[in-house]
C-alpha cells in the first residue's frame, strides 16, 4: 500500500519493504525478546572500554569480505543474468545504510563481547599480514558463513524483487478462483522470499541470529546447493517444468472441468505453500541454509522436524501431477521418477541437516521432545493403540 501511494520504482519499493520488515523484526528481537543479552549471543550487560584499534581491524575485515564478495559476483557469468540484477540493485540501494551502520555496530558489540576476537578480527588481521595471531579455524568459519550468505542472498533478493513487483503490478484479485489461487500463491511466495532474504541480511549477534556453525560436510553442501540455480537446472527442468505434449498441462488443465475437485485441489496446494512460508517466518531473523543459527521449536516445527521440505515436496506432486497423462506411460513414469529423485535430494538435505544440528544439545533435546509429542509420533501411537485394542477384542472373541 505504501509503495502504491508513493509510486516508487521496483527497486525502491522492494528495498523499502525489506527495510521496514527488517526494522520490525529487529525491534521484536531487540526490545521484546531482549536478544542483546544472553549466553547464546555471548553478549554481557556490562560495557568494556572501547578498543578502537580492534574495532578498526574488524571493520577492515568486514570491508574486505564484502569487497571480495563483490569481485566474485563480477567475475562469475551466472550473476550477469537478468534475474539477479534487481537483487543487486536492492543491495546497491541498501549498501550506504549498511556501511554507515557497520562501524557503530561493531563498536557497540565489541564492548559487550565476552570473546571480542571474532572472525572479522581474524580476517582483518590476515589482511594486515599479522598471520601469527590469526586463528585459521576462525578464518574457515568466517569464510564458510559468508560463502553461504554470498550464494543464497542474490537468489533470495532476485526472487523477492520479482514477486513484489508482480504483486505491485497485478494487485489483489479474487474475482474467480483461478485469480484467487494465483494472487494468494504469489502473496505466500512473496512473504517466504522476503523473510528468507532478510534472514541472510540480518546475521547479527545483537539479534542472536549470528552463525553458530556451518555445515561441515561436502555432501551437505552438495545436496543443498543442488536445489538452487545454477545447479538445479537439470533436475528441475525434468521434474518441475514439463508441461506435456501441448505445453500447458498442469493441475488446473487436468481438473478445470470438475469444479469441486478443482477448488479442493487448489486449496490443498495453497495450504501446503502456506505451511511452507509459515516455517520460513518462524525462523524470524535466523533463516538460513547450511548453518546453525539457533534451534527453532515454534510454529510448524512443533509438529514436524522438517515441515518446509515435507510441504514443498507434497505441493510439487499436486501442482505437476506427473502421474496424469503427459503423453505415453513411459513419459509419465519418467516424470514420476525425476520428481522422486528430487524428493530424495530433499530427504538427503534433511538427513545432513539433522546430522549437523545434533552437535547442538538444544537440537538433541528438541528431537527427544518430538519423538514423544510430534505429529508422526502421535499418528503412530494412535494407530498402535487402535491395533492393540483390536487385538484385545479379537482375543476376547476367541
Amino acid at each position: 500500500m505504501l509503495c502504491h501511494a508513493l509510486s516508487v520504482s521496483r527497486t525502491t519499493g522492494a528495498a523499502l519493504v525489506l527495510l521496514l520488515v527488517a526494522l520490525l523484526m529487529a525491534w521484536v528481537g531487540f526490545a521484546l525478546e531482549r536478544t542483546r543479552v544472553g549466553e547464546s549471543c555471548q553478549l554481557g550487560i556490562g560495557r568494556n572500554p572501547i578498543h578502537w584499534f580492534r574495532c578498526e581491524v574488524k571493520f577492515l575485515g568486514f570491508l574486505c569480505t564484502v569487497g571480495l564478495l563483490g569481485i566474485w559476483y563480477w567475475l562469475l557469468p551466472e550473476y550477469r543474468k537478468p534475474f539477479y540484477q534487481p537483487g543487486f540493485d536492492i543491495l546497491a540501494t541498501l549498501l550506504p545504510l549498511i556501511l554507515a551502520a557497520a562501524f557503530p555496530y561493531i563498536v557497540w558489540v565489541d564492548r559487550r563481547m565476552k570473546e571480542p576476537q571474532d572472525g572479522y578480527w581474524h580476517f582483518g588481521s590476515l589482511v594486515m599480514g599479522q598471520w601469527r595471531q590469526v586463528d585459521w579455524k576462525e578464518i574457515r568459519g568466517h569464510v564458510a558463513g559468508w560463502a553461504v550468505k554470498g550464494f543464497f542472498l542474490p537468489f533470495m533478493l532476485g526472487a523477492a524483487s520479482g514477486h513484489l513487483d508482480l504483486l505491485l503490478r497485478k494487485g489483489i484479485d479474487f474475482d474467480t478462483f483461478s485469480m484467487f489461487y494465483g494472487t494468494t500463491l504469489n502473496v505466500i511466495v512473496t512473504v517466504d522470499v522476503v523473510f528468507g532474504a532478510l534472514g541472510y541480511l540480518l546475521t547479527l549477534r545483537i539479534l542472536d541470529s549470528h552463525i553458530r556453525s556451518v555445515e561441515p560436510t561436502v555432501l551437505g553442501w552438495c545436496v543443498a546447493l543442488y536445489c538452487y540455480p545454477p545447479f538445479a537446472h537439470f533436475l528441475r527442468s525434468n521434474s518441475l517444468e514439463y508441461r506435456g505434449p501441448y505445453g500447458k498441462e498442469n493441475w488446473q488443465f487436468w481438473v478445470f472441468d470438475q469444479p469441486v475437485l478443482y477448488i479442493s485441489w487448489g486449496f490443498a496446494i495453497l495450504v501446503l505453500h502456506g505451511i511452507y512460508a509459515w516455517a520460513t517466518v518462524s525462523f524470524g531473523c535466523r533463516f538460513s541454509n547450511l548453518t546453525n543459527r539457533g534451534i527453532i521449536t515454534g510454529g510448524p516445527y512443533r509438529y514436524l522436524r522438517h515441515p518446509a521440505y515435507v510441504c514443498k515436496n507434497l505441493a510439487w506432486w499436486l501442482m505437476y501431477i506427473p502421474f496424469v497423462g503427459h503423453g505415453s506411460w513411459q513419459g509419465n513414469l519418467r516424470a514420476c521418477l525425476f520428481l522422486l529423485l528430487l524428493n530424495g535430494i530433499y530427504g538427503l538435505r534433511a538427513w545432513t541437516e539433522e546430522r549437523h544440528l545434533r552437535k547442538d544439545p538444544a537440537y538433541v533435546e528438541y528431537c527427544r521432545w518430538m519423538d514423544e509429542h510430534g505429529l508422526w509420533s502421535r499418528v503412530r501411537n494412535y494407530f498402535f493403540d487402535r491395533i492393540n485394542k483390536i487385538g484385545k477384542i479379537y482375543k476376547r472373541l476367541e
